[in-house]
């Protein structure tokens, strides 16, 4: 047992070291370069930009035109219309790339290490030029060139954008054409897995061919003289799994599940009987063999333990009788629960009625069918478009089901914020419900519940104290500050579509995991992008009693009110109170910025916003010039305009005489902020700086009679070998 622990750490830490000597040099980033390789995924369109996987096989300056040491595999997008590319061609690049950065957020999605398992080394655009040459068009046999063709016929041949987006996704693995809504409506019914090529779906495609040999060999009995029927009908499924696999892409998720059906198919091949849980084993052993970094993706726990848990109740659901299908789908979306609380903050109640009508639905019906009208319509198009149509009528029902379900009271369980050993007692306690039916002292597990009824999440616990948190949402802005008992968010980050709202990415999911599910203020600063992006997101998610901004009419769901100076509050002994703008200020929409003070007796704090010099002189006007105000006067100070040098002069930081100065900055912007200028300036004057884009979320906690101390970083304090 030691021994394969420790081989087994051997081997994940050699492939790890591995992946990081071939990374991308940051020595290399912003540089132009020339890339030679191949384009090794569909082509993805969000109607702004077009984005791949390009695998690159050689690369090199382009000023000094010397090679560099760097292979593997790439992201890149094309914001202009030329150059065309396909799938699976061979192309000659001029790029600019840089290395993955994520966010780093408490209780945020970690990109960075998504990226390292998926071995993408670099992100990166194309530039305009004349040096990008195709060096070879897809060959015959390319597979990701007849994915493409797949996709193309999919889109044309099926007519609803919602559907030919769910036939994409169980045909070819291609999520990306999902909507938000779409996502939605599975994520409140537990049934988002029926997405991902599983095992049953391989399963299925391996199965259909056994049965389809079983058939001839029973049809013409003198077959079995050359070849027994359970070798060749092994042998045709192996060859349909690993061709659902290939056109699937072959992602890990796909992978996983393809070497767990192989398995099965070889010792049924040999006639070897092995119990189910060797399988199992064996199928997890193989997994980590091929590819050592599977442990980092949650898909793997997910899909191990799904199944673990169905071979375990098997033996009770043979002796259920007819009714033992239902009992197990229903023990087994009972007990998935506690692990999607633990990997994701969320849980459907309603999944065990969802899945029970869903997976027959879509494994024995809706699958069958979108490869029976993928192949047809090589055939001829014409019979495919009337096969197609049947098939939509299926998703069309089926999609109504699942969101008529999805509505029904409280289908999402939001674990809010669980520490990790109330999520282990969780799973614990799933674990020991699964004992032998016979043992009556297994329904005990009830009493590793009892803590989440005295569960309460870390806050301010004193009058006069609170807490300032600025998150990392990159070139944009989201602050949270949290007294004992009420809360404000001073922005809401950038959004650029469907899937980049950072809103729902990142300051959602900070709110939930403080357990906060009602916003005393949300403050917008100014009707940016960056800083009013993610307001709908937040607005849906959460209760918000006041929403203020610097002019009326915001959104159009709600009301807002006016960021007016000369109006304080105090909440649990803070005091907020609106500096700028005035009704007489007249400057543009930065400079019409809300700024808030959030102040006690021994601590404030000076969100500006995006104001700039104009904004910065009117205040020190308004406060009579004066060094030594206290109503600018802040121990941090949110750096104006993300620290941009059209801000922050000398006098105004005078004024306010912060000990820290933070800028919300995304890793290597093109606005470059902050500039360098700006923070030699603050440097200069005794001010300590700080960078989103480096520290990651940071966190001040202002205690009352309490000197102020330093940041919590979350980027240093999380940093983990895959980290930027």
């Amino acid at each position: 047992m030691i021994a394969a622990v420790a081989v087994g750490y051997f081997m994940t830490a050699s492939v790890a070291a591995l992946h990081q000597t071939q990374a991308f040099k940051s020595a290399n980033e912003g540089k132009d370069l020339i890339v030679h390789g191949q384009i090794e995924s569909l082509i993805k369109s969000n109607g702004v930009s077009r984005s791949f996987l390009f695998n690159v096989t050689s690369a090199s300056l382009v000023n000094s035109g010397g090679s560099i040491n760097f292979k593997g595999l790439i992201q890149l997008s094309i914001y202009n219309k030329k150059p065309m590319v396909k799938a699976g061609q061979t192309w000659q690049f001029q790029v600019r790339l840089k290395r993955g950065a994520g966010f780093k957020n408490p209780g945020g999605f970690d990109y960075e290490k998504w990226l390292f398992a998926q071995s993408i080394h670099a992100k990166g655009y194309i530039r305009k030029s004349d040096q990008h040459k195709l060096l070879e068009e897809a060959s015959w046999y390319s597979v990701n060139s007849l994915r493409e063709m797949i996709h193309h016929k999919i889109k044309m041949l099926l007519a609803s954008e919602q559907n030919n987006a769910l036939v994409s996704a169980l045909i070819l693995a291609e999520k990306s054409d999902l909507s938000k809504e779409q996502w939605g409506v599975f994520r409140a019914t537990g049934t988002s897995h029926l997405m991902a090529i599983s095992g049953l779906h391989i399963g299925l495609v391996a199965s259909s061919g056994l049965l389809l040999v079983w058939f001839i060999w029973w049809s013409v009995p003198t077959l079995n003289l050359f070849i027994t029927r359970r070798l060749a009908g092994s042998a045709v499924g192996a060859a349909l799994a690993i061709s659902y696999a290939l056109l699937a892409g072959m992602n890990i998720p796909t992978q996983r599940a393809l070497i767990m059906v192989l398995i099965g198919l070889y010792l049924l091949a040999g006639r070897q009987y092995f119990s189910a849980y060797r399988v199992l084993a064996l199928a997890m052993i193989a997994v980590l063999i091929i590819d050592p970094l599977a442990i980092m993706g949650v898909g793997f726990y997910l899909s191990f333990c799904a199944v673990f848990v169905i071979v375990w109740l098997s033996k009770r659901v043979i002796k259920a009788g007819r009714f033992g299908l239902f009992k197990l789908q229903g023990f087994l979306s009972l007990l998935m629960i506690p692990l999607s609380l633990l990997f994701f903050g969320e849980g459907s109640l309603i999944a065990p009625i969802a899945n029970l009508i869903a997976i027959p639905w879509v494994s024995f019906v809706i699958v069958p069918l979108s490869m029976l009208s993928v192949l047809l319509s090589f055939v001829s198009e014409t019979l495919a478009s009337y096969l197609f149509q049947f098939l939509s009528w299926h998703l069309d029902a089926l999609f109504m089901v699942l969101g008529f379900l999805a509505k029904a009271p409280a289908s999402i369980l939001e674990s809010y914020h669980l520490s990790g050993k109330l999520l282990a007692a969780l799973v614990i306690a799933g674990l020991i419900l699964l004992l032998p039916a016979g043992l009556s002292w297994r329904y005990t597990a009830c009493l590793c519940l009892l803590p989440l009824l005295f569960f309460e999440v870390e806050k301010p616990k004193q009058q006069g104290s609170f807490w300032l948190t600025v998150l990392d949402v990159g070139q944009g802005l989201a602050v949270v500050i949290e007294t004992k008992h009420h809360s404000l968010l001073y922005d809401t980050g950038n959004r650029m579509g469907d899937s980049f709202d950072l809103g729902e990415m990142v300051v959602s999911p900070y709110l939930k995991r403080q357990s906060i599910k009602v916003l005393d203020a949300l403050v917008i600063s100014h009707d940016d992008r960056d800083h009013m992006g993610g307001l709908t997101a937040v607005l849906n998610a959460h209760e918000t009693k006041v929403l203020y901004g610097n002019r009326l009419a915001l959104v159009e769901s709600r009301h807002n009110v006016l960021c007016v100076p000369g109006k304080p509050w105090v909440w649990d002994g803070v005091k907020f109170e609106f500096l700028h703008p005035t009704a007489e200020f007249d400057g543009n929409n930065n400079n019409r910025s809300c700024v808030l003070r959030v102040s006690t007796k021994n601590h404030s704090v000076l969100l500006s916003g995006d104001i700039q010099r104009k904004a910065e002189n009117y205040l020190l006007r308004q406060d009579g010039g004066s060094s030594k105000s206290e109503s600018l006067k802040a121990d941090i100070l949110l750096m104006p305009h993300h620290g941009s040098n059209t801000s922050s002069q000398t006098h105004f930081i005078n004024a306010v005489n912060p000990k820290w100065a933070i800028a919300s900055a995304g890793y290597r912007s093109r606005f470059k902020h902050p500039a360098k200028r700006v923070v030699a300036r603050y440097e200069s004057l005794g001010v300590k700086v700080l960078n989103t884009a480096e520290s990651g979320a940071m966190q001040f906690r202002m205690i009352q009679g309490q000197l102020l101390q330093g940041p919590i970083e979350h980027r240093p304090i999380s940093r983990k070998f895959w980290s930027r």
